[in-house]
């Protein structure tokens, strides 16, 4: 029997239901009784609790459909325990055993006749908390101790679970939790309430241009009702509430509605929802094909890069999470269909393959646990690996989550950051002097922030940008123009950040700032950073919903992979007000969360866009308006360079359309080199070089590019004391 509890109630704020544009009616109510609640939410992208609690496949792709979610009481209580299964956080969430959760979980659909539930959480073996006991504690994570409600009624043993791992399981409920500030775990009985709303999970979704399609789910109304769908005062559809879903016709694709979905039963009107759509998959998207290459299994795809090889033939390479690095011949598309040319296995015992990056004809694979692999595509159709990288020696499980190429170097970030081997998990700078056998230079470790984590990292000139994703960290900006002795210059941040990845306009006088888990909405912000403090002057918000995940610039142009809203295409002419000109829908699903576009890689001398969808694979897309001629610095557009005049410093940006031996250098006004800004091999892409004047005489120079020992590009600048 589950135990009586004080009365009085605490309601947790939760945010207004999880419906496209927002909506009247909460999709959860989430009730703790007695006060004080002396357990927070982690900010960690979910719908409610700060972040930290969701229901059914917004948590560890729960094979539970939302509308089957019921009401649940969990209760905390020292002097209760319940048989749980472990899952390891750093290891795929595979079953770890038994456990104990001090308390229980009711089914109380039925109030007289509750049903106990199995339980189970994760654990992070380095993370202190190897107990197999649910014990979360203060820290920004908690220990990421996350607590799992399954459907399954309580066996004791929970053997239902043996030899899994926790996702694609039947959870009703998953709790990301940490004790809050000032209180205690389990300083008091206690128990969370959360109950589903009548009418909830209401997204509208374009399925095809000019048609969409709008699911609810209302199983918690139990008498006979009627879903209709408005425009306004018009009926567009109607349908039985237990339908879920209809499909409407005949829309305008360049229209953006708000719909209002009402649930009526016996006693009238019993809920309404508002959902937006425009429905529309594509605008300014000329051509648009893709390949799912078989191999996502329950971990998805990741990252993608380009590669452009010495024949002109261009690849996109899709980072397989289950293991493996996909190479794809994009040159026929979209006109044909991309076509998959080779599978590099990543090595025994690395897991996790998250992100890549090209240099010359050298790809870099980073693991999340495991080794950078180096794989050699002198012949795209067959890679060779030619290297390993171990970027966190010493450490158990050891890894990156991403990494960034510039300037000659690799940039790596991610990792692990706690436990008996702690990572350092800030930034680690190799010279790929010798590209098969990366050197370490330098390391910044960033002990200022709440935690010590850089979740991504941009390189501009002498500046790097890193992206301190945990506990409203920010962003830090860091002088990198000598990787050996990096320094902090700055932080900046914003209310209740989640700071995923940053890209900076070409000149670096503005910066958007993507956020990603954050409790104030999970777009891009964008940062006035002339000044050399970042202020931050605007948004850009494509669906308050969605959570926003890489973003690139190229020229006047921003390039963003919005996960479940596909490929966004931004003019940013003027940099603190894009204007959106194209986007693709690769994620034709209904809903939101962590699915669909990771990165739009927009580099190709073709104009092509590639972008990879955790569930859908490589995207290849043309857009209406194609790529303008001073965006193609190599192909004979003048190089950028800033500022001019200058002052000790300045930036030169340019971009290879193929891997290509450089040299940029600085003459005199009677030919002589008087600097040297970079000299060597570089990779298909943007590049950019430091030129130091401060010894030079004032006076007016030329900045050369030479590309494969020919001048290709000059520009004058004119240095000053």
């Amino acid at each position: 029997m589950r135990p009586l509890l004080a009365v009085l109630a605490l309601a947790v704020a939760a945010p207004l239901a999880a419906q496209t544009g927002g909506s009247s009616e909460p999709g959860l109510g989430v009730v703790w009784s007695p006060a004080p609640r002396w357990l927070d939410g982690v900010a960690a992208g979910r719908r409610y609790l700060d972040g930290g609690l969701d229901y059914g496949t917004d948590f560890v792709y729960s094979t539970v459909a939302d509308r089957d979610i019921p009401p649940v009481e969990v209760v905390f209580d020292a002097g209760l325990q319940t048989v749980a299964r472990v899952f390891d956080y750093r290891n795929g969430l595979r079953d770890l055993g038994t456990g104990v959760f001090r308390g229980a979980a009711y089914d109380v659909s039925n109030p007289d006749k509750p049903r106990r539930l199995n339980v189970g959480f994760f654990e992070d073996p380095q993370g202190g908390r190897a107990d197999r006991v649910w014990n979360p504690d203060g820290s920004p994570t908690g220990a990421r101790e996350y607590l799992l409600v399954f459907s399954s009624g309580y066996d004791t043993g929970t053997e239902a679970y043996a030899g899994r791992n926790a996702y694609t399981t039947d959870v009703y409920y998953g709790l990301a939790a940490r004790v809050a500030d000032g209180r205690a775990l389990y300083e008091q009985p206690s128990t969370l309430t959360l109950t589903p709303a009548p009418l909830r999970d209401v997204v509208a979704s374009a399925i095809d241009n000019g048609r969409a399609e709008v699911v609810w789910t209302a199983a918690a109304y139990t008498g006979a009702a009627t879903v209709r769908v408005l425009d306004g005062a018009d009926v567009l559809a109607a349908a039985p509430a237990k339908t879920g879903r209809v499909v409407l016709d005949g829309l305008d694709p360049a229209r953006r509605y708000a719909l209002t979905v009402s649930l009526s039963g016996s006693e009238g009107t019993v809920a309404e929802v508002t959902a937006e759509v425009q429905p529309s998959v594509s605008v300014g998207v000329a051509g648009a094909s893709h390949l799912d290459p078989g191999r996502a299994g329950t971990s998805g795809y990741g990252d993608t890069w380009g590669y452009t090889a010495p024949d002109g033939t261009e690849y996109g390479l899709l980072a397989v999470r289950a293991g493996g690095l996909s190479v794809i011949d994009v040159t026929a598309a979209p006109d044909g269909p991309p076509v998959e040319v080779a599978f590099a296995p990543s090595p025994p015992g690395a897991r996790d393959a998250k992100d890549v990056k090209v240099y010359g004809r050298y790809a870099y694979l980073v693991h999340e646990v495991g080794p950078v692999q180096i794989l050699d595509l002198a012949d795209p159709a067959a890679p060779v690996e030619v290297g390993r990288l171990d970027v966190q020696p010493g450490v158990l499980d050891g890894g990156a989550h991403n990494a960034a190429v510039a300037n000659g170097h690799l940039w790596v970030i991610g990792g692990r950051t706690s436990g008996a081997s702690p990572g350092g998990a800030g930034l680690r700078v190799y010279s790929l002097a010798d590209p098969t056998a990366p050197a370490l230079v330098g390391t910044f470790r960033p002990d200022h922030q709440p935690v010590p984590y850089y979740h991504d990292v941009e390189v501009r000139g002498g500046r790097a940008y890193g992206s301190a994703i945990y506990a409203g960290g920010g962003v830090d900006v860091l002088d990198v123009a000598n990787p050996g002795a990096m320094t902090l210059i700055s932080t900046f941040t914003y209310p209740g950040a989640g700071a995923h990845n940053t890209c900076a306009t070409e000149d670096g006088r503005t910066v958007y700032v993507g956020d990603e888990i954050g409790t104030a909405g999970n777009w891009i912000r964008i940062f006035d950073a002339s000044t050399g403090d970042p202020e931050l002057v605007g948004e850009v918000v494509v669906d308050r919903r969605a959570a926003v995940h890489n973003c690139y610039v190229r020229g006047a142009r921003l390039y963003v992979a919005h996960y479940t809203e596909g490929l966004r295409v931004f003019d940013v002419t003027d940099p603190h007000r894009p204007v959106e000109t194209a986007y693709l829908d690769t994620f034709r699903q209904p809903g939101h969360g962590y699915r669909g576009a990771w990165t739009a890689y927009p580099y190709f001398a073709s104009g092509k866009v590639i972008v990879s969808d955790m569930q859908t694979g490589l995207w290849v897309a043309t857009l209406d308006q194609p790529v303008a001629a001073d965006e193609d610095v190599a192909s004979g557009a003048p190089l950028r360079v800033w500022p001019n005049p200058t002052r000790g410093r300045a930036t030169v940006a340019y971009e290879l359309l193929a891997p290509a031996e450089v040299r940029v250098s600085l003459v005199d006004v009677l030919g002589r080199e008087v600097a040297v800004a970079q000299s060597g091999a570089r990779a298909a892409g943007p590049h950019e070089a430091v030129l130091e004047t401060a010894g030079l005489p004032a006076g007016v120079y030329v900045v050369r590019l030479a590309v494969d020992g020919q001048t290709r590009s000059s520009r004058p600048v004119t240095v000053v004391r």
